[in-house]
């Protein structure tokens, strides 16, 4: 405590935090507070209205049901009206209509998912024998009803909740429903006679599952009420078929234009359906207080955390001055002269205006130009360095074009001293048409297609100088031809190979050259069966390959590749060599695979 009174009292840093404290957070604290009792009033008007809503989809979802099912009971009663005006002679004619009108309306059962449809036709009529669809007016009591229930309704629907009602097996498989919603029609003649009459059953599971799957939480309670007060669906299904007292529908259906009403344990929202349905929704008071628990829970913990908030923003307010200075000294301390960033990134950006800025500001921004200027000489020294680089990699290329020349021009005059005139005329002819190659591709890479036409060349040059006394066999993977190499990497390898490599020992050397894919690499393998290269020389010259030195006195041929092939322009190859004395020498050049383009 002494500790953040000294911190509070001695440091402007903790004055500023004590201010904003005092300006901020108990502020919070106060409408925090004050609003905790309003929010107790807003959880439940809100969780009332939510559950409104539900129960007004409810209602409007089984109005939707019935206004369906009395619509499908036109198309039933168009179909028996179209049965009943087909004579009965010929029987073939009527059986054919009869069997037209059942498929019909089979179809429209499984259509419109009722669970079955009955039709009551005169028990003469010997399709009342049917037994499934088709019935006689004797088994009207069967379903607890009779002729007189509708007598004078004309073609206006009747809906009539039943219990208990024995229908055929094939229709329950065994399961007979709980309740049973029923929509009837009947047409009578002119002399008050009923043509037919059927009913187009709902059960009262179907409108249970409406009420079930539409409310989220368990603990509220939903029913729905015919004109007599009796459940014929409730989320409960247990509460299906009792009838409540006539005091307490009536109470329920007084408060129908009420947003809801209290009871002694429960806030009720009251629903009309249909015509003479009510829907009754209850919200215990238990689940009103748990919800709004809930949500006083859920005030004070985002007010917690807002406090926590306000109180870290605080903290960090007051220390942007320092943290900006100190992100300015890391910079700098970090910004070296071959690491210079490409453009000029800061930790934070100063105002737009120059006016606004403050020292810290100013000092960013003379930072930043100074950086720039930095860059621009950096990137300068760089094009210089790439610049030298390209000139040592010419002066390298070059400095082996004379030794190659030196060499032939040597076997072409031993070959006029020995008076081979042809050969020597062979040999000139084909230096001059090697030179021709050679001039044309002035590039520093050039395609592994045309380093092969410059060796093979010279392999058929000093072929003819030597008497044949080497061959040699080229292998390369498919299309790994058109990749690029540096100029005159092949020939003086192969020269040396000529020149060191042909021995009294073997009668005839053989040269291999293979060139193959390796990963994202290209592997040149050089290989010949001749008289090798001593342990000690082969150490020389492995170390000078290691250490990338070019000695002008001796092994300068292959030193001259291994330079210019672990430059930049070859993209960092490398070259390997080894040998064993009198069995031969193995040269392997690595270079990444690069195409012209």
């Amino acid at each position: 405590m002494k500790k953040i009174f000294r911190f509070v009292k001695g440091t402007f840093r903790g004055k500023l935090i004590l201010c904003f404290v005092l300006c901020a957070v108990i502020p919070i604290l106060t409408i925090g507070f004050t609003s905790y009792s309003v929010s107790v009033k807003i959880a439940k008007d809100k969780l009332l209205e939510s559950t409104s809503l539900s129960s007004q989809q409810v209602a409007r979802a089984i109005t939707e049901r019935m206004q369906q099912t009395e619509n499908m009971a036109d198309s039933v009663h168009f179909n028996l009206y179209a049965l009943n005006q087909v004579p009965k002679e010929p029987l073939y004619q009527y059986l054919g209509q009869f069997s037209t009108v059942r498929n019909n309306i089979t179809s429209l059962a499984n259509a419109f998912d009722v669970y079955h449809i009955s039709i009551f036709v005169p028990s003469d009529n010997f399709v009342s024998q049917e037994g499934l669809n088709f019935l006689s007016f004797h088994d009207l009591n069967k379903y607890f009803v009779s002729k007189e229930n509708f007598i004078g309704i004309g073609a206006s629907p009747k809906w009539i909740y039943q219990n208990n009602i024995s229908f055929p097996v094939t229709v329950t498989k065994g399961n007979l429903p709980s309740g049973i919603l029923t929509c009837y029609r009947s047409t009578q003649n002119s002399s008050g006679e009923f043509d037919y009459i059927f009913g187009i059953h709902i059960t009262s599971k179907e409108l249970s599952s409406i009420l079930q799957n539409s409310y989220t939480n368990s603990d509220i309670n939903s029913f729905l009420l015919d004109e007599n007060g009796t459940v014929i669906a409730a989320r409960d299904e247990a509460q299906i078929g009792f009838t409540l007292s006539k005091e307490r529908v009536d109470n329920y259906r007084s408060h129908l234009n009420d947003f809801s009403f209290s009871t002694n344990s429960n806030e009720v929202l009251v629903d009309e359906v249909y015509s003479n349905y009510t829907l009754i929704t209850e919200i215990p008071d238990f689940y009103i207080k748990h919800n709004t628990e809930i949500l006083v829970n859920i005030i004070l913990v985002s007010l917690i955390v807002i406090v926590l908030i306000t109180i870290l923003v605080i903290m960090y307010v007051s220390g942007s001055l320092t943290k900006r200075i100190n992100q300015l000294s890391v910079v700098m301390e970090n910004t070296k002269y071959d690491q210079i960033p490409e453009q000029n990134i800061l930790p934070f950006s100063p105002p737009a205006k120059e006016e606004d800025f403050d020292e810290i500001d100013k000092l960013s921004k003379n930072f930043g130009q100074m950086l720039q200027v930095l860059d621009e000489s950096f990137k300068d020294v760089l094009d210089l360095s790439i610049k030298e680089e390209r000139l040592n990699y010419s002066l390298l290329q070059s400095q082996i074009n004379p030794h190659f020349l030196y060499n032939i021009l040597g076997s072409i005059r031993t070959l006029l001293s020995l008076n081979k005139l042809e050969e020597a005329d062979q040999m000139l002819y084909d230096l001059s048409k090697f030179y021709r190659g050679l001039l044309k591709k002035t590039n520093e890479l050039i395609p592994i297609k045309d380093e092969l036409e410059i060796a093979t060349l010279y392999m058929n040059m000093e072929a003819l100088c030597k008497n044949n006394a080497f061959d040699w066999e080229i292998h390369m993977d498919d299309g790994i031809e058109n990749f690029l190499i540096c100029k005159f990497t092949l020939q003086p390898i192969l020269e040396n190979s000529i020149q060191h490599g042909i021995s009294s020992i073997n009668d005839k050397m053989h040269i291999q050259l293979s060139i193959s894919y390796k990963e994202d690499m290209i592997s040149i393998r050089i290989t010949d069966n001749g008289s090798g290269i001593a342990p000690d020389i082969l150490a020389d010259i492995q170390k000078d390959l290691s250490e990338k030195n070019i000695r002008y006195d001796k092994h300068f041929g292959i030193n001259n590749i291994n330079t210019r092939i672990s430059s930049s322009i070859q993209e960092y190859g490398t070259v390997n060599i080894q040998s064993v004395l009198g069995k031969g020498t193995t040269v392997h050049i690595l270079i990444p695979q690069i195409l012209e383009n």
